[in-house]
């Protein structure tokens, strides 16, 4: 049998693990080339090369993984043994002097495996299994624009001096266009998790109408999670907001409206009647439709997987959830929840009031926005107390008082 032969039949696994041999390449791709990539008794020799490579770092020649081998696993049985020292023996150990032949065998390795991953979700989603629908897209990007990394996690900060600074002070992604906010903070950004919160009857719900309605002035698209309240109530207190109108005004000039709702609106707002909702199908459709902005009112109805034993701790890692959901996917995340008894009747409602939860919802969020309210539920008491107690933006802490137009959904 001809050299040529011979090394036509070495498996793309094989080309893979000899590379892995030398020290300095398996330091480039460590965080790309994992052990579910290999099946077999390959598994083993992979482990064993990761293992050396962190105690001895330096090369690696095949008969001293052999001994690696024998030295980890001096249980294994003779002829398993032997067909390892088999499979190493016909590994290859030549390296190009640049490695890009080499980097482009590992680039092909990754795309086919890969391929086998999507080929295993996409089945399991046929067959009734799963339902993540974001993680198959997820796969299928990294695939389509080349990110040969499954590192998911991490990514390191590659922005110089002069953008980082630049970026510091740039104006926010979503600004506040409500001056009696927007002079205590200008606004919030991708990636930021805010929570609103008050008592029941306090007028959060309509806050956020207002809010949503303010975003989709900009061109943004907003998704409200609806679980609380009746979802087409909510709707249509969002385009009220938008109007700044009575619902009975709306409509008289509904024909007019319903143009600039078309136009203006619809495109960029989504509704969702939301019952039972888990965080993994919020990541999910986050994933798949990559909107601007999420409110989920309220987040701690949302299931989430996991046996805790505490309230508590489920609503932390609940938050926890919410933050990673709106940093993966550069999005606004604001979060709607109850405040405790410990907020009635009060003007200044601090996290500490925050229903259900110790310091856990808190510590996740970068702005925290309680309403106060004092005084009777009649319509006349249109005061609202807007205390920001947490704010990780610009530091700023304290209260502001404004007014509830609960007829047109505007506060003012």
């Amino acid at each position: 049998m001809t050299q040529e032969k011979e090394y036509s039949q070495v498996t793309i696994e094989k080309q893979v693990l000899g590379y892995l041999l030398n020290y300095e390449f398996y330091q480039k791709v460590k965080n790309i080339v994992t052990k579910d990539m290999f099946t077999g008794r390959d598994v083993t020799i992979f482990d064993c090369i990761g293992y050396a490579h962190k105690k001895y770092e330096q090369d690696m020649h095949p008969r001293q993984i052999s001994a690696v081998v024998y030295d980890r696993n001096p249980a294994m049985p003779s002829s398993a043994i032997q067909e390892i020292y088999d499979t190493i023996d016909s590994i290859p150990t030549e390296m190009s002097p640049n490695m890009e032949l080499e980097m482009d065998v590992v680039r092909n390795f990754w795309v086919r495996d890969k391929a086998r991953q999507i080929g295993e979700k996409a089945i399991a989603i046929f067959t009734g299994e799963s339902e993540h629908f974001g993680e198959l897209k997820t796969l299928i990007d990294m695939v389509e624009d080349g990110r040969m990394s499954d590192k998911t996690t991490y990514s390191e900060v590659v922005t110089d001096f002069s953008d980082l600074v630049k970026e510091s002070v740039s104006d926010p992604d979503f600004p506040f266009d409500w001056e009696l906010m927007s002079q205590n903070l200008g606004g919030m950004d991708r990636g930021n998790l805010g929570i609103i919160f008050a008592r029941p009857e306090v007028g959060k719900t309509t806050f956020c109408s207002f809010l949503a309605s303010s975003y989709i002035k900009q061109g943004k698209r907003v998704v409200y999670w609806a679980n609380e309240e009746p979802a087409p109530k909510i709707k249509l207190r969002i385009i009220q907001s938008y109007f700044g109108l009575t619902r009975h005004a709306m409509e008289e000039e509904m024909h007019m409206l319903h143009s600039i709702y078309t136009d203006r609106i619809e495109p960029y707002l989504t509704v969702m009647d939301s019952v039972g909702t888990s965080m993994a199908e919020l990541n999910d459709y986050a994933q798949l439709n990559e909107p601007d902005v999420m409110f989920c009112d309220q987040l701690d109805k949302f299931r989430i997987d996991g046996e805790f034993n505490r309230g508590d701790e489920r609503l932390k890692e609940t938050y926890v959830m919410a933050r990673e959901i709106a940093k993966r996917n550069k999005l606004l995340l604001w979060s709607v929840s109850q405040a405790s008894y410990d907020a009635h009747d009060r003007q200044f409602v601090d996290y500490a009031m925050l229903d259900g939860s110790r310091t856990g919802k808190a510590g996740e969020a970068d702005v925290i926005i309680g309403i106060g309210k004092t005084g009777g539920s009649d319509e006349e008491n249109t005061a609202r107390h807007i205390c920001i107690s947490k704010n990780k933006l610009n530091g700023w802490h304290g209260m502001f008082t404004s007014h509830i137009d609960i007829n047109t959904g505007v506060y003012y």
